[in-house]
């Protein structure tokens, strides 16, 4: 029998009882959930045999079954009751299913079933994953190096880039669902999971609500607002995601307004001089942290070019004047040019347009290499 007995409140995502009739933190009704433990030993729509929890989430419970006909075992996710009880709810479940079937990616757990059984459960059938996700990592020994943030950077921007491609949002991207899988060689390789909120782009952008739902602090300021989101939400996400996994510090404060307004202490004024990140990274997760879309990267993929650039020059394998780009200054040109450390932005950094995003990097300067050396 499983011990979980938390879930997450569905008004302000805070820690709960799974049995509790009322947020304690927001005072939010809650309707009580049945114990996950209670599933074990059942047989989901005659196909899955559950054997064990895995975890509870905002959405629902996440079991490891076996496959009654095919014999492996599997990740299952079963939807709480309360996210079938609307048309809109509905709808996103199915959405869910339609958009993790048309991925395909080495960063993006694959799934392999979707459906609502006889008695009115809605699960998802994925790939059982060995490892352990980000959250729990971070919780373990944050703040992480350098290297390593670029490195699972590297990843979850390949699988946001193939889902952007896809036309999917994923729109709760956090560290519960980065799942770090472990590799035979002792690595780890990043899949993204959780698409449970994920939103096709051309999916009816009227809906407020639909627009609303996420977990605030990773949230991009137009996403608080109920506003149309593109991918460059879920860039601003993986900003937040990275920005406390370096510092151990939230990048803005708890409430909507800070999310909107607060913009982030350059990484670097909380760090101590032997773990100060390049110039170029903290400028890159400033950019990504932009209150208006036009200023951050343009897509995924620019992004990951820059963070395996960085990491060339982090490893020794490309020159360090290669990076003098990001770090021109505010209006240089400079494709991720803005404010880094001392000093804290008194107003949002303003950023070049999508040409310059896109456009050859620039001419590399003798003084931009001799800065960096000096770094």
């Amino acid at each position: 029998m499983s011990s979980i007995s938390k879930t997450a409140c569905a008004h302000c995502g805070g820690s709960i009882a799974i049995d509790a009739s009322a947020c304690p933190k927001c005072g939010h009704d809650q309707v009580p959930e049945e114990m996950p433990g209670n599933w074990i030993g059942r047989t989901l729509d005659g196909k899955y045999a559950i054997e064990e929890v895995l975890g509870v989430g905002g959405m629902g419970m996440v079991f490891a079954a076996r496959r009654v006909l095919v014999g492996d075992r599997v990740a299952l996710k079963v939807l709480f009751p309360r996210f079938l009880e609307s048309p809109l709810q509905r709808r996103l479940f199915r959405d869910e299913a339609i958009a993790a079937a048309r991925l395909s990616h080495d960063n993006v757990v694959s799934v392999f079933d979707a459906d609502v059984s006889a008695e009115g459960a809605a699960y998802i059938a994925m790939e059982l994953l060995d490892g352990r996700t980000l959250k729990a990592l971070l919780r373990e020994r944050a703040p992480i190096g350098a290297e390593e943030a670029v490195a699972i950077a590297i990843e979850v921007c390949a699988g946001l880039d193939a889902a952007h491609r896809a036309q999917i949002i994923h729109r709760d991207l956090k560290p519960d669902n980065v799942f770090l899988e472990t590799r035979p060689d002792g690595g780890y390789r990043v899949k993204l999971v959780d698409f449970g909120i994920a939103a096709m782009l051309d999916a009816d952008r009227s809906d407020e609500k639909r627009q609303r739902l996420g977990t605030l602090r990773y949230m991009a300021p137009e996403q608080c607002k109920g506003g149309p989101v593109d991918p460059r939400a879920d860039l601003y996400a993986l900003g937040v995601v990275l920005y406390e996994a370096l510092t151990r510090r939230r990048a803005t404060g708890k409430t909507v307004s800070a999310v909107m307004e607060q913009v982030p202490d350059p990484p670097n004024m909380h760090l101590p001089p032997e773990q100060q990140l390049p110039p170029p990274l903290e400028a890159l997760l400033l950019r990504m942290l932009a209150k208006r879309p036009d200023d951050r990267p343009p897509s995924a993929a620019v992004a990951g070019e820059a963070f395996v650039t960085i990491d060339a020059v982090m490893r020794g394998e490309a020159p360090p004047v290669v990076l003098q780009p990001l770090l021109a200054g505010p209006g240089a040109g400079g494709p991720f040019d803005g404010p880094v450390s001392p000093k804290p932005p008194r107003a949002e950094p303003q950023g070049p347009g999508l040409a310059v995003f896109m456009g050859v990097a620039i001419a590399v300067g003798v003084i931009g290499g001799l800065v960096w050396a000096l770094l």
